[in-house]
């Protein structure tokens, strides 16, 4: 009924066609013979065509073919087969278990050595491509691999980092990274810009250097160089050079700064505040006190690359740098810690943020126009009544002496000695004395108030 003989080899004729599992494909084939199709899978039964014929002996015409074909049953075969298959996936299936067994023992050895130190290098040279030096992974928290190449990638980069850092120490780091974020090499280039320039020098710094060691000098310079930069970074200033014992900085370059003028006045009063806390340190330590004057002034310059091709420096140039240098000088004429120009009071939010006192008109050395300077006092949010009365009477002193009042201005100027608990004021002794002599000799019709200084310094070092 299967239609096999012994050796699983069977003769068949089938008229114009082979055998198929598709009984469609079985063309004019007798039923019989699409129902043999239909029982065997051709992966099962193979059909080879032939050239065996069948004499009709019986000459009745049914053995009579003019075609016969082989069929070679696959069954057994297959059935080999299939058991090696599933043999040979079980070998592999026992393999892969052993293997994830053993690599499930070391994994964490290998993420230790290799993987985890690998990322946090990775991440590290990152922040080192950007100059966020500060946010490297410290030496005492670095995953050091017993990998030789991972740890050989290790020590290059710790170098290469101590390299990068002790590089941007010898320049302003916002310059740098300003450059980074552009995409674009340093050219030597400037643009003008609107910049709040800074200037601050010690008080006495030739006395404390002929009256100290060396040593003692270099140390407290150090700190106070170190928490002064502090602030103006914190403050969103560019710290440009140290000439000296001053300091130089600018507020609006390269990096938009809203409300830079403000910002740098924040700088100013919050170096005074970090200087009491070191100057009860230092007197502590035997060392002298360090008092500051500082000189801000807002102005339209130069600002960008200088220097050579070769050689570098991000700076800036213009009369406003000169002016912002004798604004500094002139706390020595008056006194006074603070002072800046009317550009810097008509800056956005600085009126608003601060306690002023105007101090005077004055053309200085190299200038042909009158600046009107000014006394920072205090924050507005934080100022004492005290300061709020002081800026008040002075304000006063000053509308009266620009309006020929010299003897209301002496009153006021009298008002804020009483009020700083006062024998006089120095701060105001300038302008009193001003208002006395004018009250003598009354100034003339083209008299505008402004006074013409024929010095750039002013007074002894003190």
């Amino acid at each position: 009924d299967s239609g096999l003989t012994v050796n699983g080899l069977i003769y068949i004729q089938v008229e114009g066609c082979q055998l198929y599992s598709d009984v469609s494909m079985m063309g004019s084939a007798p039923p019989d013979q699409a129902t043999l199709g239909s029982q065997r899978r051709s992966s099962e039964i193979q059909v080879i065509p032939c050239d065996a014929v069948f004499a009709d002996t019986d000459e009745d015409g049914v053995d009579d073919r003019s075609a016969t074909y082989l069929l070679y049953d696959m069954r057994e075969e297959e059935r080999e087969t299939s058991r090696l298959a599933v043999g040979f996936t079980v070998v592999v299936i026992v393999i892969l278990l052993g293997f994830s067994l053993v690599f499930s023992q070391d994994a964490e050895v290998l993420a230790s050595e290799l993987v985890i130190p690998i990322g946090q290098l990775m991440e590290d040279m990152r922040r080192t491509s950007q100059l966020e030096l500060d946010t490297v992974t410290p030496d005492d928290e670095l995953l050091e691999s017993n990998v030789y190449e991972v740890r050989r990638l290790q020590i290059a980069y710790q170098g290469l980092n101590g390299a990068v850092g002790s590089f941007v120490k010898f320049m302003p780091l916002e310059v740098v990274r300003h450059f980074l974020r552009i995409g674009t090499e340093a050219t030597l280039e400037v643009n003008q810009r609107n910049v709040s320039i800074f200037f601050s020098d010690i008080v006495g710094f030739a006395g404390i250097c002929d009256s100290s060691p060396p040593i003692e000098v270099l140390n407290m310079l150090s700190e106070y160089f170190e928490r002064m930069v502090t602030l103006i970074v914190e403050e969103k200033g560019t710290m440009l050079e140290f000439i000296g014992d001053a300091i130089l900085a600018i507020w609006n370059a390269p990096n938009n700064v809203k409300n830079h003028a403000v910002h740098a006045i924040n700088s100013a009063l919050r170096m005074n505040e970090e200087l009491v806390k070191l100057r009860d340190k230092w007197e502590k330590e035997n060392r002298p006190r360090i008092r500051i004057r500082v000189g801000i002034h807002s102005a339209d310059v130069f600002v960008g690359n200088l220097g050579s091709r070769m050689r570098m420096k991000y700076g800036v140039l213009g009369d406003g740098v000169n002016l912002a240098s004798r604004l500094e000088e002139l706390n020595k004429r008056y006194n006074t810690e603070i002072v800046i120009s009317e550009d810097v009071m008509a800056q956005v939010g600085v009126p608003e943020a601060f306690y002023m006192r105007p101090l005077d008109n004055v053309v200085v050395k190299g200038r042909k126009k009158p600046t009107a300077v000014y006394e920072v006092l205090d924050w507005r949010a934080t100022a004492s009544e005290k300061v709020k009365s002081i800026s008040s009477q002075a304000d006063q002193a000053w509308k009266s002496y620009m309006s020929r009042d010299f003897a209301q201005a002496l009153v006021c100027l009298e008002n804020i000695t009483k009020l700083k608990e006062l024998d006089h004021d120095p701060v105001g002794e300038v302008l009193a004395a001003r208002c006395r002599n004018l009250l003598v000799r009354p100034p003339g019709d083209d008299w505008d108030g402004s006074e013409v200084l024929n010095q750039k310094t002013f007074g002894a070092e003190g």
